[in-house]
């Protein structure tokens, strides 16, 4: 959860709500008997402190519930902007970096912090022409000593047995876990083998899924693909339903301007907020949309 008490942005948001609700002559337990949303919850907004908050997306929908009724919906865009920036430990990260100026490479050109010796490019060029020339002669020996197999790589022997060997990788070593390259000295081929990798697996993709809050009440009507209704019920204020997505879903919103859409994952917002009257969408597994006149 983020540390509310340092975050400006949401204190200044958070005072500017209190005072819109203080200019209607709103007190806390007004806005929690019209919302139902809990009282630390409404502190909370106003003092910027959420630290106690459910997941963000019922964050943003009691933060959308109060602007609404506050008659403070212009401040939306920004709430939502960063109660995201907030809520996501990564991108405070790298905005404190950017501030600091750290650069995970050499050095941003700034000056070295006291306590530390700035280090020589000198050495890291030297590591890199030893790493090259090591890498040379031992190509160089591997060739001349029956192809690039670490059976045949022999530096150091402590048996005695072969005079022209200093060490013999025991014959145990698996065949299959060396990449062989040999060379014919009678021909001018030359015999490559690679061992093949498993590829990689993919992440798997999200499971579609359609869930649906109660902004306010709101009359709903739930069908799948050609099947009848599952779902044919009001949900109250603060109520959430959500199914599983495997075929394109008919919605039949009595408000829309009452309901919010999070479709597989992703927050849609609020339905339609200048609706007059009821409205039905359909909602498939991809995540399109279209509205059904």
């Amino acid at each position: 959860m983020i540390d509310s008490e340092r975050d400006s942005a949401l204190q200044e948001l958070g005072r500017l709500i209190t005072e819109r609700r203080e200019s209607l002559g709103m007190t806390l337990e007004t806005v929690f008997d019209r919302t139902k949303i809990r009282q630390e919850y409404l502190q909370g907004i106003e003092t910027a402190n959420y630290e106690n908050f459910p997941e963000l997306v019922y964050t943003k929908g009691f933060v959308r519930t109060y602007l609404k009724l506050i008659d403070a919906e212009d401040l939306q865009d920004d709430f939502m902007n960063q109660l995201d920036r907030a809520f996501n430990p990564n991108s405070r990260k790298q905005e404190m970096q950017r501030k600091r100026g750290i650069n995970n490479f050499l050095g941003n050109g700034s000056s070295v912090p006291k306590g530390f010796k700035a280090a020589s490019h000198f050495w890291i060029f030297l590591v890199l022409i030893l790493a090259l020339v090591g890498t040379g002669c031992y190509v160089w020996y591997a060739m001349s000593y029956g192809g690039l197999d670490l059976r045949n790589l022999k530096l150091f022997n402590f048996s005695g047995s072969n005079n022209n060997a200093l060490f013999e990788v025991p014959e145990s070593v698996s065949g299959d876990l060396i990449t062989n390259i040999s060379s014919d000295l009678n021909s001018d081929s030359l015999d490559i083998q690679v061992v093949s990798k498993e590829p990689e697996k993919k992440p798997e993709p999200v499971k579609p899924s359609l869930e649906i809050i109660a902004v306010n009440d709101v009359w709903l009507s739930v069908a799948f693909g050609n099947s009848p209704p599952v779902y044919r019920r009001t949900l109250r204020r603060g109520e959430s339903m959500k199914w599983d997505l495997n075929s394109p879903a008919r919605v039949v919103f009595g408000r829309p301007t009452s309901a919010q859409v999070i479709l597989n994952g992703k927050d849609l917002g609020v339905v339609n907020r200048s609706a007059k009257k009821s409205e039905t969408h359909v909602y498939n597994p991809d995540g399109t949309t279209q509205k059904v006149k």
